[in-house]
């Protein structure tokens, strides 16, 4: 397996790959994170409870998410701004922090109101079939480690587990490489 950041350095190392190994090259997985993950979960999203068929929601779809949200609640986005919000989130998210810990750690009305919009949004992509990108490294961390048999065969699978400017992984991406090198 080699995980990289960005499309354009995960279509260099399949090529490099192809042009250096040309029997085996299909064995090896190349991508970004999130194209690693997204193969994984669309194989067993249901054991997550999405279907195979699940959204991915990018930036667009998550402010208009949190926009929708504000607006419910009668929150003013100028007090909290979508983009400020969904800072936060995936702050929490990159520290694979829920919704519920992020509340339990919240020491003032604005960590608790964000905590709460976190909840709100999470609820609104499980029942939308949806992840956005960071969801799809938590979702395959929360999938690697409740079910030991998807963990065995992506373990045994990836003998060798290489990660491109491996220095700038955050805590879910790290969680995430070390479930696939577990063995």
């Amino acid at each position: 397996l080699a995980i990289t950041f960005t499309n354009k350095a995960a279509n260099e190392l399949k090529e490099r790959i192809a042009a250096k190994i040309s029997d085996g090259a299909s064995d090896i997985w190349a991508g970004t994170f999130h194209s690693v993950c997204g193969k994984i979960l669309r194989r067993y999203a249901e054991r997550i409870g999405y279907s195979q068929h699940f959204t991915i929601y990018d930036t667009d779809d998550q402010r208009r998410v949190v926009k929708e949200i504000l607006k419910q609640k009668e929150i003013d986005d100028r007090l909290f701004p979508p983009k400020s919000v969904l800072s936060a989130i995936s702050k929490a998210k990159d520290e694979l922090k829920t919704p519920a810990e992020l509340k339990a750690e919240a020491n003032d009305l604005r960590h608790q109101t964000i905590a709460e919009l976190y909840r709100i949004y999470q609820k609104r992509l499980a029942d939308a079939d949806a992840m956005d990108f960071d969801d799809m490294i938590v979702k395959t961390v929360e999938l690697l480690s409740n079910n030991d048999d998807v963990l065995e065969y992506y373990s045994d699978k990836f003998r060798y587990v290489m990660v491109d400017e491996y220095q700038d992984t955050n805590y879910a991406q790290y969680r995430l490489v070390r479930l696939f090198a577990s063995k």
